[in-house]
C-alpha cells in the first residue's frame, strides 16, 4: 500500500469519527454540548481546507460528503417534542441566542427582516397558561382546563415568535440596501398587505418568518434542545399580545415555540420518524 493510499485512508476516518461524534451532541454532557457544537461541527471541513489539502480532490470530496452528512443528520433527526426534562440545561440563553442569530439567516426577498422573538419570563408564562386554560375551559369544562394549565406549565422554555405587519398605504414605502451597498426604494402598495396575491410583501415576509422557525428549531435540536411549534387559539387572543407585550398594530404572532431538553421516550435518542405518505417519486417531478 502506498504511503498517499494509507494517508486518505485514515483522513477519511478521522472526518468520519469527527462527522459521528458531531452529529450526536445529546451525548455530551450539557457543558460540553454547546462547545462541541460551535466549534467542532466544522472540524473535519477546517482540516481538509488547510494549505495542504486545498489542492486534493479526495480530501475535498470527503470533506463536502461529511459536512452534507452532519446536515442531513440533523434535519431528519428534528422532531417536535411533547415531553422536556423541567429545569432548562446550563448555558441555554447562550444557545437561543445563537439559534435566533441562525434564524434571521433565513430566506427573506425584500430584505424585510420581519420576524421578532419575545423570549417570556416565569410570569408571563403563568399568566398565557392561566388564559389557554380559562378558553380549554369555555369549551371542554373546567376539569379539561385544570388539565390543560398542569401540562402547559410543565413547558420549560417559550419563544414567541412574531411577524411584523405590512401597512397598506400608496406611495409610501422603505429603504434596502442590495448587495453592493447601494440604496433603493421599496414601495408598498395596496396589493403588498393582501396575503391573498400570492406575490404580496404580507405574504413574502409571512413566508420568510416560518422560514426563520425551521432554522431556528434545527439551530436548537443541533444543540441537544427540543422543540415544539405550537399554533393554538391562545395565540391569537388580544389577551396574549396585552401578555407578552405585543404591539398588534405592528405585527402578529406566527406561533409559540416551546424549548428544552427533551425527555427521551423509551430510551430513545429521538422520537422516531412519523411514517411518510409519499415516496421520493411522488413529491420529484422531473421536466425535460
Amino acid at each position: 500500500m502506498s504511503k498517499t493510499l494509507a494517508l486518505r485512508i485514515v483522513l477519511f476516518f478521522r472526518i468520519a469519527l469527527d462527522a459521528a461524534v458531531s452529529s450526536f451532541p445529546l451525548f455530551l454532557q450539557p457543558s460540553s454540548r454547546r462547545q462541541l457544537t460551535n466549534t467542532d461541527t466544522c472540524r473535519s471541513s477546517r482540516s481538509l481546507h488547510g494549505k495542504a489539502d486545498d489542492n486534493d480532490p479526495v480530501a475535498v470530496a470527503v470533506a463536502v460528503t461529511s459536512r452534507q452528512g452532519e446536515v442531513d443528520h440533523i434535519l431528519r433527526t428534528r422532531r417536535t417534542i411533547n415531553k422536556f426534562h423541567p429545569t432548562l440545561m446550563e448555558g441555554w440563553e447562550e444557545i437561543i441566542q445563537d439559534a435566533i442569530i441562525s434564524a434571521t439567516y433565513a430566506p427573506n426577498h425584500k430584505r424585510t427582516e420581519p420576524w421578532k422573538f419575545h423570549l417570556l419570563g416565569s410570569e408571563t408564562i403563568r399568566q398565557i397558561c392561566e388564559l389557554n386554560a380559562e378558553l380549554v375551559s369555555q369549551k371542554k369544562g373546567p376539569k379539561a382546563g385544570e388539565r390543560k394549565l398542569e401540562r402547559w406549565l410543565q413547558m420549560p422554555g417559550w419563544l414567541v415568535v412574531t411577524c411584523q405587519k405590512t401597512v397598506s398605504s400608496s406611495g409610501s414605502g422603505s429603504s434596502e440596501e442590495d448587495g453592493n451597498g447601494e440604496t433603493t426604494k421599496v414601495t408598498i402598495s395596496n396589493d403588498d398587505a393582501n396575503m391573498d396575491i400570492s406575490s404580496s410583501l404580507a405574504r413574502e415576509d409571512y413566508a420568510a418568518v416560518c422560514c426563520a422557525v425551521q432554522n431556528l428549531c434545527l439551530s436548537l435540536h443541533a444543540a441537544g434542545m427540543g422543540t415544539k411549534w405550537t399554533t393554538g387559539k391562545v395565540n391569537f387572543d388580544a389577551r396574549f399580545d396585552e401578555i407578552v407585550g405585543i404591539d398588534a398594530k405592528k405585527e402578529y404572532v406566527v406561533g409559540t415555540i416551546w424549548f428544552g431538553t427533551p425527555e427521551n421516550a423509551k430510551g430513545k435518542m429521538y422520537p422516531d420518524a412519523p411514517l411518510k405518505k409519499k415516496t421520493l417519486e411522488d413529491v420529484l417531478i422531473r421536466s425535460a
